[in-house]
């Protein structure tokens, strides 16, 4: 499954995502910024730096059932979460 994630004024658009379980997941990042963002995150265990205006791609693998927080190392106060019900 590919979702598509943009950061743009250091916000997730969308902030929530969702996912279904047990299938991999490849995110495609587009950041409108003027800076650099990475895209980061513990519980799934991925991290991506993705320069001003540019994209990138990050594979997850299949996941259980919860809910999974990710984050701008750049600014952490942009946040986000994929919800895999």
């Amino acid at each position: 499954m590919t979702l598509t994630l943009t950061i743009k004024d250091h916000r997730f658009e969308p902030a929530e995502l969702h996912a279904p379980a047990g299938k991999p997941i490849t995110f495609v990042v587009k950041n409108l910024n003027t800076s650099a963002s990475e895209i980061e995150s513990d519980a799934l265990h991925f991290e991506k730096v993705i320069p001003a205006g540019g994209e990138g791609t990050v594979h997850v693998r299949p996941l259980s059932p919860g809910r999974y927080n990710f984050f701008d190392d750049f600014h952490h106060a942009t946040q986000g979460y994929l919800v895999v019900p």
